[in-house]
């Protein structure tokens, strides 16, 4: 989610927190809101480089708002990857309200800095939280942590709740690359090409190549995304140059993805095979 739509969703969150006291020497009618302030318990992290960013307006309200003090550690993290003081930002927010955005990103910039038992608590405390978005990233500092079995409980719950096409495409690796479930594997690819994730059509090729010897599918998945996120000549270099299949093979290929129901994308231009 993007961190424009991560904000809106703060701002209306905590406007909700607002409280409308009644004053107890006038008509009840006679109310007034009382806007809640923010108290951090850490110091606030330093000014520095911020006017350069354009962010020094920020830093003010910061002093009082969780909601530009995650922004700023965002921009530290997404535009300068700098990522300890993006953490650093972060539990300066953190430190005035929990919010399960800003431990998601805390948790994210730890996985960046390697520090894989820091993130998955800050994981847990977004999952508890009740910001799905971190099923994933836990995930992934499970997978990381070569902790397969946990991640893949993760992935499976990132997936149930929000049919996120990225989990499932990482299972299938999982399954594919670090466990040897062959079964498994193919139906999370199936799962995430099903659910438009276009780089499973490339992980799916490789795992019918080098998994499955079975070239036929391993062309169609490699075809079928020619001129979306892979050009044509970039393609048949791969089948035909580096895995030395052979171009009967490979139009097989071609006709399956063409008239399969499995392929949402397809490829419906010329191979010119002997032209290569």
């Amino acid at each position: 989610m993007k961190i424009k739509t991560i904000i809106k969703i703060l701002i209306i969150a905590i406007i909700s927190l607002n409280l409308t006291a009644c004053d107890d020497n006038k008509s009840s009618n006679n109310t007034k809101e009382k806007e809640i302030k923010f108290t951090p318990s850490l110091p606030i992290p330093s000014s520095k480089n911020l006017r350069e960013m354009g962010l020094i307006g920020l830093w003010y309200d910061a002093k009082k708002d969780p909601v530009p003090a995650m922004k700023i550690g965002y921009e530290y993290s997404e535009k300068l990857h700098d990522y300890e003081k993006a953490l650093e930002w972060y539990k300066y927010a953190d430190s005035m309200i929990p919010l399960g955005e800003n431990s998601y990103f805390a948790c994210y910039a730890l996985q960046k800095l390697k520090r894989y038992d820091e993130a998955i608590s800050w994981c847990k405390k977004a999952i508890d939280l009740k910001w799905d978005k971190a099923l994933f990233r836990m995930g992934k500092v499970l997978e990381l942590k070569k902790e397969f079995n946990k991640a893949i409980k993760y992935y499976e719950q990132s997936f149930k709740k929000d049919k996120d096409k990225v989990a499932a495409n990482n299972l299938g690796l999982i399954f594919s690359l670090e466990l040897k479930e062959y079964d498994k594997a193919e139906l999370w690819f199936k799962k995430s090409i099903q659910e438009g994730y276009q780089l499973a059509y490339k992980n799916f090729s490789i795992f019918y190549h080098k998994r499955l010897k079975n070239d036929i599918k391993a062309s169609a998945y490699a075809i079928a995304v020619i001129d979306t996120k892979y050009t044509k000549s970039s393609v048949l270099k791969l089948l035909q140059k580096t895995w030395k299949i052979p171009n009967n093979i490979i139009q097989k290929g071609y006709e399956l993805q063409l008239n399969s129901d499995e392929f949402p994308i397809k490829y419906k231009g010329k191979l010119d095979l002997d032209e290569n």
